[in-house]
Parts: C-alpha cells; structure tokens; sequence
C-alpha cells in the first residue's frame, strides 16, 4: 500500500527530531528553524511585522516605506541680497507712452483744464484721443479722458469733460501718449503695454490701426494678407477677450 509523507518541505529524523510550522506566506511546511521574521521599513527603522516566513518568501524592506530624513538647512549668509519679490509679481500696466507733469489745473464742473509742463515744440494732443491721469488731488482729476480740446505752445493746456471743481492741489501724471480704443500707454503709437500676468496675443499680420488687438490676422485688406488664414499652431482665430 503506498504512502504519502505529510512532511511537505520540512526535514523529518528520529535522531535529530525539529518541530515542523507551516510559512505565513506560502502555506507550505518547513522546520521551525527554517523560517525567519519579515522585517520591513515603519519610519527611519526596521521593524519585525511578526510574520515567520520561508526563504523564497523573504522580501527585501520596501523603500517606499522609509521615512525620508531631511538635513538641516544651511547656515544663511551674512547681509543677502534677494529678490524683490513684492515688487516683481506687482501686476500693474506700466505706463511706458510719454508721461508730463501738470503745472496746473482746474475745473469748472463740466471741464478740467490742466496747463502741462513740455517744451513749446511739444505737439499738440488731437481731439478724441485718450489720455490717463493719475495721482492728482482732488482726486475727481484722475481717470481715462477723452481729449475735447488742446492748445499748445505756452502755456500748453489739454482740456476733457469732467465734473471736478477748484484747483489743482496737488500733481500727478498725464500719460498723453495712449491708444485711444484700448487705453494702454504706447510708445510711437505702436507698441502696447500690458499687464505682466495677462495672456495677450502679439499683434499679427490683418491688424488696423489702432486695433484693440483681439483678433488678428482677419483683415484681408491689409497688404499681403488677401488670406487671412491663422497663427501658428492656432485652430480658430484666438480671441483674448476685454483688456482689464
């Protein structure tokens, strides 16, 4: 009659008896003395997770389980000098168009006249375009004016509808060079400034003077562009949306 040892993978002597214990991993049996503690990673230590286990079932610590020690800061240097960051994630519009002083200015209740100080060569602002005014008291002064009048040579005065009355306390700025559709300051009438975290587009091929710049390359009377096609890498005709 044929016999099937119950041993599975454990050593069995009368001489030389060791208890038998089944792996917590595998199932299979094997002498006590052959299993070993599993250790793993808890923290920046390793410790037993009380599981007995044979040698094929034996794993190498996770080192995904390991705390990561982090050294300690470097010793700062004396007098640094870093970033003005405050400064540098300001986001205002730069006021890069021509920017003059006011002399002197007053209001009547219906129109503000401010007497600027440029030289007498200075030209004259047209009528209908745009000019800011900025850090004047009374503060009624300030704001995006439309020009309705502007006489130059000395005295050189520029006058816009407004509802301030009295005189000039104290002066600000005049920004006179500025894109009257859009109120952005340009330098030769060309250039726009923008605020620094605003996604604009550049001018393209299509664009009018003047052109609040929101969708260009879809004038197909500007020369060289009878098709107005799309910017590179571009679908549909990007679109930016209301200066802010």
């Amino acid at each position: 009659m044929g016999y099937a040892s119950q041993a599975g993978r454990a050593r069995t002597s009368a001489r030389n008896p060791q208890a038998h214990a089944i792996c917590d991993r595998c199932g299979f049996r094997y002498n006590h003395v052959d299993l070993r503690w599993q250790f793993d990673w808890r923290g920046t230590s390793l410790q037993n997770i009380r599981l007995l286990v044979c040698n094929s079932c034996t794993d190498e610590a996770q080192q995904q389980l390991r705390a990561i020690v982090i050294p300690a800061d470097p010793v700062p240097i004396v007098n640094p000098r870093i970033q003005d960051f405050v400064t540098a994630e300001t986001n205002n519009r730069a006021i890069s168009g021509t920017v003059v002083i006011p002399i002197s200015g007053t209001g009547n209740g219906s129109v503000a006249t401010l007497t600027l100080g440029v030289p007498s060569t200075f030209p004259a602002i047209p009528v209908g375009n745009l000019i800011v005014v900025q850090g004047m008291e009374p503060a009624g002064f300030n704001g995006s004016f439309i020009v309705t009048a502007c006489a130059s040579g000395s005295p050189y005065t520029v006058s816009y509808a407004n509802k301030v009355l009295g005189p000039m306390v104290v002066a600000g700025t005049v920004a006179v060079s500025v894109d009257r559709d859009t109120g952005i300051p340009v330098i030769n009438v060309d250039n726009r400034i923008t605020q620094a975290d605003q996604n604009r587009i550049t001018q393209q091929t299509g664009e009018p003077p003047y052109g609040m710049n929101q969708k260009p390359g879809t004038n197909p009377d500007a020369p060289g562009n009878s098709d107005p096609g799309l910017p590179y890498n571009n679908i549909v005709v990007p679109q930016t949306g209301p200066l802010t």
